[in-house]
């Protein structure tokens, strides 16, 4: 007896969902490899001013600690992918020419920290440099600015959902990790970091600040997330002839300056 044949739109039906099912696997299983790319560490373990601490999965957090002048504030900084902590020690002096303190503390796999980058390890890793920052050091949350570049948007919005800071800063940040390259982020589950989501609940302050010819994260991404905040003190600054890498080369000091500025500006609670 002959075998029944499927009907040829049955058969492309299948063959989209073999496909899709394939691509799906691929997307949970994979992602965290495809987001990040951890250097060869560029600072020495034991430098002044490098701490340690643990996050609840026992991964071992390496960061650079400077404390606030009295009266000042403290950046809790998350950097950008293919870097780590030493890679930004002009940003961390800057704020220390102001009085500001900054801990920037490195992804788990990046730097001297223990451990592999995920979604949710760069989730402890903040947690447990927000904790070391509260209660090892006694900073108040609402001494504290929560400064988020690129990736590093992603643990330092899921922190601001969970906190109170004084405040949350994204420099060139993604309303998600899969949206960056659509349609991702509409057809394929495993997706990282939710900003936009996340933002929508939330009614931190919020500043973002975005190169307007950013070739790697669109600076829509940026408009999205301060438009789609509740907050009632909040802003937008688009830079101009910034792309995503030479932000700081072109405007670092209105950078800096803007954070100060909206800092400074927040409503008294």
């Amino acid at each position: 007896m002959a075998k029944k044949r499927l009907h040829p739109l049955l058969r492309l039906l299948r063959g989209i969902a073999i496909i899709w099912c394939a691509l799906a696997v691929f997307s949970c299983t994979m992602a965290d490899k495809l987001i990040f790319f951890p250097p060869r560490p560029g600072y020495v373990a034991d430098a002044e001013g490098i701490v340690s601490f643990d996050t609840t999965k026992d991964e071992t957090i390496r960061a650079l600690h400077f404390p606030a002048s009295p009266g000042q504030p403290t950046v809790l900084y998350s950097h950008g992918n293919a870097e780590d902590i030493g890679g930004s020690i002009d940003l961390y002096q800057e704020w220390r020419r102001r009085g500001w303190g900054v801990l920037a503390y490195d992804y788990p796999g990046y730097g001297h920290s223990t451990g592999s980058p995920t979604e949710s390890s760069c989730e402890r890793a903040i947690d447990a440099a927000w904790n070391y920052l509260t209660e090892d050091q006694q900073v108040a949350g609402k001494d504290i600015v929560i400064v988020g570049r690129s990736v590093g948007g992603g643990p330092s919005v899921w922190l601001a959902s969970k906190q109170d800071p004084r405040a949350l800063v994204l420099i060139s940040p993604f309303t998600s990790t899969f949206a960056v390259r659509p349609p991702a982020n509409y057809i394929l589950p495993g997706n990282r970091f939710p900003n936009l989501k996340r933002v929508r609940r939330m009614d931190t302050p919020l500043l973002v600040i975005h190169g307007l010819r950013d070739g790697v994260i669109p600076t829509d991404h940026g408009r999205q997330l301060a438009t789609a905040s509740p907050a009632t003190f909040k802003r937008f600054t688009g830079i101009e002839r910034a792309g995503h890498n030479d932000l700081f080369a072109i405007a670092g000091r209105r950078v800096f300056d803007e954070i100060e500025s909206f800092v400074a500006e927040i409503p008294a609670p």
